[in-house]
Parts: structure tokens; C-alpha cells; sequence
């Protein structure tokens, strides 16, 4: 069975690992410690956990005073099923607050907005509902490459879930 973890203090333990995996995988941006801890600490870290093991993680970032972006989504190869992607979801979908998706899957879209009231969304949209943000954050070096190697294969999709 699949756990979500959300308490801050078991969270914080988890960011060691969650920090090594997002700089040494080239589908994650990488965040600092620093701001991990940050995160973990306002409760915006979701773990998943199988038998004790840590299996997965996601996060929400606060984009402005209404609105957070979910991002850094890793699940370990060899606990890829349904019921840990649905468990994830389900854990960083629980904030109440307005949530901004990017993907380059569709069928995580097309979740989002079957079972957790997103609706499909343009990157302008997604621009001006973040008042810029979304888009200043992926100036950074590491946000640029981690885009970029998306860019060649696939196209961004965006989903937004809060007030219009």
C-alpha cells in the first residue's frame, strides 16, 4: 500500500534524498537544500512511501499569494504504478489554494482535470495568472536546460486549478 507523507519533520528528512536525485536527473530541476528545507518546512513537500521506503515526492511552490505550482514530480523507476502516481496526485492535489500544472504528458493533464477540478490552460494564461512568475522562474540555467531537453521531444501543456 501507498502512504502520503505530508508532516514536516519526517518530510525534512527526505530532502537529502530528494535534493541528490533532482540534480543528478536530467528531467528535474534542480532545487537548493536551502529551498527544499524551505518548502518541506511550510508543508508543501508530498511524500510517498511503500513498506517504510521512500518511493516518491512532489512539491508545490508558492508562484504568488494565491497560487503554487506543482513541480519537481519523481516517483522511482521500479514503484511506477498507477496506485503511486494516483497517491502523489492525490497528496499535492489536497492543497485548497489555486495550483498551476506543466507537464510534457498528457495523460497527467487529463488527470488533473478528471479528478482534481483543473482545466487546460495556455502558457499565456498560465503567465498572467502567476503575474510573471511561472515564467521568470525558468530563466534560471538548471529551469533552462531541464526545459530545453523537454523541448526536442515534446510540447508543454499547462492546467490551471483555482478561480478564472
Amino acid at each position: 500500500m501507498v502512504e502520503v507523507i505530508t508532516n514536516p519533520t519526517e518530510v525534512l528528512l527526505a530532502v537529502p534524498e530528494i535534493y541528490a536525485t533532482s540534480v543528478s536527473h536530467p528531467n528535474l530541476t534542480p532545487r537548493t537544500l536551502d529551498q527544499l528545507k524551505a518548502i518541506a518546512s511550510r508543508g508543501d513537500i508530498v511524500l510517498i512511501k511503500a513498506n517504510e521506503d521512500l518511493i516518491g515526492w512532489g512539491i508545490r511552490e508558492i508562484l504568488t499569494k494565491n497560487l503554487k505550482e506543482v513541480g519537481l514530480m519523481f516517483i522511482k523507476p521500479e514503484f511506477r504504478t498507477a496506485s503511486a502516481f494516483a497517491a502523489l496526485a492525490r497528496g499535492l492535489a489536497a492543497d485548497p489554494g489555486g495550483l498551476v500544472l506543466a507537464s510534457y504528458d498528457p495523460s497527467l493533464i487529463r488527470h488533473a482535470v478528471l479528478e482534481f477540478g483543473f482545466r487546460e490552460a495556455n502558457l499565456i494564461q498560465v503567465i498572467i495568472k502567476s503575474r510573471g512568475r511561472f515564467l521568470a522562474k525558468r530563466l534560471s540555467k538548471d529551469s533552462r536546460r531541464a526545459v530545453a531537453g523537454h523541448l526536442k521531444s515534446s510540447k508543454p501543456l499547462f492546467a490551471i486549478r483555482g478561480k478564472k
